[in-house]
Formats: C-alpha cells, sequence, structure tokens
C-alpha cells in the first residue's frame, strides 16, 4: 500500500508537472522520540538548504517527517489554542510542537543577537511562508503567523501581510502586532479596527502599484490571483522588496500564494524570489521570467493542512526542483523553520554565520 501511494503521488506530480495537486507522503512509520530530536538538531544546528552536500540534511528532514504525518489537523488546532501554559510547555517537550518551539526560539534569539554588516541582508524562515529579515537599518517581516508572535512582534519595524487567508495573517497576529504597536501593510482592509487588551491594531492599506517608503527601504506593491475562481482574482499582494544601500540594494521578490506567472512583475532582478511550491503557478515559468539569484520554494510544512490536502513536504520541494532546467541546482533553496541565511550581495553567496 505504502508503494502504491508513493507510485500515485509520483505519477500524479509527472504529469502535472509544476500544477501537481498529490503530496508525497513516503512513510507513517512514526519515530521515537530520541530519533526525532536528534533529526531536529540536525535541521537546526548543523545543515542548512545551501548545503553543497545536502544528504545529512535529507536524511534528517525524513525523519522529521514521519513525525508529521502522524500530527492532524486536529492536533495542531489543539495545540495552537491551548492558552494555559504548563500545557503547551508540556506539548513542546516532544513531537511536532517541539521542532516549532526549537525554531522560533532560535530564530528569536538570532535576531536579536545578529549585527548585519554592510552589503548583508539576513533572512530567517519562521514558520510556512513568513519570514524575518534584517538589515543594517530595519528588521521586519513578512507573512509572520506564529503562536508565539508577542515576543518576536516588539525586534519588528514593521509587517508586510500579502493576503488574508489565516496561514499569512490571523486574528492571534492581530492581537499580537497591536500588543507591540507594529504597522502591518496589506492589500485588504479589515471591517473595522482590532482591539485587544485596550490597543487598537488596523492594516494599512495598500493599493495596486503603491510604492512604500520606510527608511532606505522600498517596496513595490503588484496585485495577482491567488486562483482562477473569481473570488482568487487579485486577492494577494506581492511585493518587491529593496532593503536598502546598506545592503547592496538587494532585493526580495515575496509574492504569497500568487497562481499565474504571467502576473508577476518586478522593476529590478531580485535575489531572492520566493513562492508558493504548489498553488497551480507555473514554477518553471515563472522562474524564467523573474530570473532571480535564489529561487525559494515555499509554503511547506503549513500544519493547518491536513496530511495530503495542502500541507506540502520537503519531497514535494526537491521533487519540483528536480525538475527545473536552466539552472544551477544551487541557486534553489528550500529553507525549513528556524532556518538562518546571511546573504553577501557583492558575491550572491550565502552563508549561515
Amino acid at each position: 500500500m505504502l508503494m502504491k501511494r508513493i507510485f500515485l503521488s509520483l505519477l500524479l506530480i509527472s504529469c502535472l508537472g509544476t500544477f501537481a495537486a498529490a503530496q508525497i507522503v513516503k512513510s507513517y512509520d512514526r519515530p521515537s522520540e530520541k530519533e526525532f530530536k536528534t533529526a531536529v538538531k540536525q535541521v537546526l544546528q548543523k545543515t542548512s538548504c545551501f548545503d553543497k552536500d545536502p544528504s545529512r540534511r535529507l536524511e534528517a528532514i525524513n525523519v522529521i517527517q514521519r513525525e508529521f504525518n502522524n500530527f492532524g489537523v486536529k492536533d495542531w488546532k489543539a495545540f495552537d489554542k491551548c492558552q494555559d501554559p504548563e500545557q503547551i510547555a508540556e506539548m513542546e517537550s516532544k513531537g511536532t510542537p517541539y521542532f516549532y518551539r526549537k525554531a522560533f526560539d532560535k530564530v528569536l534569539k538570532e535576531v536579536k543577537a545578529t549585527k548585519v554588516a554592510d552589503g548583508k541582508v539576513v533572512l530567517w524562515n519562521v514558520y510556512n511562508m513568513g519570514y524575518v529579515v534584517k538589515t543594517p537599518a530595519h528588521t521586519f517581516g513578512i507573512d509572520i503567523v506564529q503562536k508565539h508572535l508577542d515576543q518576536l512582534a516588539p525586534e519588528l519595524d514593521f509587517l508586510l501581510v500579502t493576503h488574508n487567508h489565516g496561514d499569512h495573517n490571523n486574528a492571534h497576529a492581530r492581537n499580537q502586532l497591536a500588543l507591540a504597536e507594529v504597522k502591518t501593510y496589506a492589500g485588504f482592509k479589515l471591517a473595522q479596527p482590532h482591539e485587544y487588551q485596550g490597543k487598537v491594531f488596523d492594516l494599512q492599506y495598500v493599493e495596486e502599484k503603491d510604492m512604500i517608503q520606510i527608511g532606505e527601504i522600498s517596496i513595490r506593491c503588484t496585485r495577482v490571483d491567488h486562483n482562477k475562481s473569481e473570488a482568487g482574482k487579485k486577492f494577494v499582494t506581492t511585493y518587491e522588496i529593496d532593503c536598502g544601500a546598506s545592503t547592496g540594494n538587494a532585493v526580495i521578490f515575496h509574492t504569497g500564494d500568487a497562481h499565474n506567472y504571467e502576473q508577476l512583475e518586478v522593476a529590478q532582478k531580485p535575489d531572492f524570489f520566493i513562492f508558493h511550491l504548489s498553488v497551480g503557478l507555473n514554477i518553471q515559468k515563472a522562474i524564467d521570467k523573474i530570473d532571480p539569484n535564489y529561487a525559494v520554494f515555499a509554503h511547506v510544512w503549513e500544519m493547518g493542512h491536513e496530511v495530503l490536502k495542502w500541507r506540502w513536504t520537503i519531497d514535494d520541494a526537491t521533487t519540483r526542483m528536480d525538475a527545473i532546467e536552466g539552472r544551477d541546482p544551487s541557486s534553489l533553496l528550500c529553507p525549513c523553520w528556524g532556518e538562518k541565511m546571511v546573504y553577501t550581495k557583492k558575491t550572491g553567496s550565502l552563508s549561515r554565520k
């Protein structure tokens, strides 16, 4: 049965290419707690998505994936909604919440401690398509949804939100952003300002084709489709972010759940092109059109989606990477939760420190 499931998944992917709708799930054989925690340590401390030899990383990720395959949406919702500190600590002592918390703690510690040198920019994957970006002058976020956002929000100068779906922005995030008074930009409006513990939060609405200037950072906004339905049209706001002179004008192009490569537009060659790996986007044509230094496959391990229903895996990402033609494989990345990428604009190189 397992081999049949793998075969069918691969068959669908080969038939549908970048439009594949079938996840690759290789095993439901749950690892021991020791095996799982060893794999988490390997991914967070000893490997990266840009290692020349990815074998150690992929071996550890396969262990983590086996644990994730046994952690369903009901489990995730129970963890996500829990408010009791003792219960949360117990949940985060093992399994999927353990990796989630360890990854977050790593990001928080590094965001606070990292001093960014001129000519560099640092990116951290927080969860799903959520990123923290730190330059010599600013720290900001994109699509951050995280249970412990209250600890990270005070570090942010501002936040960008690509669209109004709960895995990119939700009420809990708005609560924490309100407390920290983080200015948040989005291409949609709230029905009314959001109030939490005496603080009022509202989105800074951006029109299609708006330019946002925050210090030395320039952000070019465009509106694109999420899917082919009427409701999905012009639902996503993309952000072309020029991180400023102190970074050597490194450019990050974050497209959220963009569906149609023909709608994607950039004014400059991006250093990073961050996109949803399986929302119907023709990845080959999108990469060819945008021509980034690094193409970042995202929307992996979004636990609010059920296994085999939109919870994309690293294997899904690597399968799509292997199908990309005409690009250096080292320019195709799929960061995990907690991943840190230090980018030097002059050389176009990545490092972990």
